[in-house]
Formats: C-alpha cells, sequence, structure tokens
C-alpha cells in the first residue's frame, strides 16, 4: 500500500503543478488583455484629439481670415492682414518665451492621465 499511496501523492503533486502553471497562465494573459485595452484607450484618445487639433486649426484659420477681411475693410487693404499676422506673431512668441512652463504643464497631465489609467 505505501507504494500506492505514493504513486497517488505523486500524480496529485503532478496535478497541483499543472494547476498552478494553469494559474499563472491565466494571471499573465489577464494582463496581457489590460495592458492591451490600456494601449488601446490611449491609442483612441490620441487620434481623436488630433482629429479635433486638426479642425479646431482650420476653423481658426478662417476665422483669422474672416477677421482680416473685416479689419481691410475698417482700415483699408493691406492692413488688416498686417494685424493679424502681427498679433500672430506676438503670440508665438509670448508661447516660445514660456516653453518650459508649458512643457512642464503638459507632462504633469500626461502623468495625471497615466495614473488614471493605472486604477
Amino acid at each position: 500500500m505505501g507504494l500506492k499511496n505514493s504513486l497517488s501523492d505523486l500524480f496529485k503533486l503532478g496535478e497541483i503543478k499543472d494547476s498552478v502553471i494553469k494559474l499563472i497562465e491565466a494571471k499573465f494573459e489577464l494582463k496581457k488583455l489590460e495592458i492591451q485595452e490600456k494601449i488601446e484607450r490611449a491609442v483612441a484618445d490620441a487620434v481623436f484629439r488630433f482629429i479635433f487639433l486638426v479642425l479646431a486649426s482650420v476653423a481658426m484659420v478662417f476665422l483669422l481670415m474672416i477677421a482680416a477681411w473685416g479689419l481691410n475693410q475698417w482700415l483699408g487693404t493691406p492692413w488688416g492682414y498686417v494685424i493679424i499676422f502681427a498679433v500672430l506673431l506676438i503670440s508665438l512668441a509670448i508661447i516660445y518665451s514660456k516653453r518650459d512652463t508649458i512643457k512642464t504643464a503638459i507632462r504633469e497631465v500626461i502623468q495625471k492621465e497615466m495614473d488614471a489609467m493605472d486604477s
């Protein structure tokens, strides 16, 4: 009977080993699916933001063209375009001078988004 019990115990250890391996594989697959879901959400969000920014940029161009046309009607032909161009150059100069602050703010927003995805 001793041999029969040891063989029985050996088979149970084999079953336990198989169960543990299956459990580890299942947990690994679950983690893989969670990571894939996070990546899919991040890519979808990035694509949406890109499309939104492109459309917003086109709308801004048309708005600036209308503003320049209106200023041209009011001040005379070249001055509307000159004023809009000057405002854009000043805006670019201000943004460029604050670039480190803007980059830090963007990094903080990205970090918050990544932390929210981990939760």
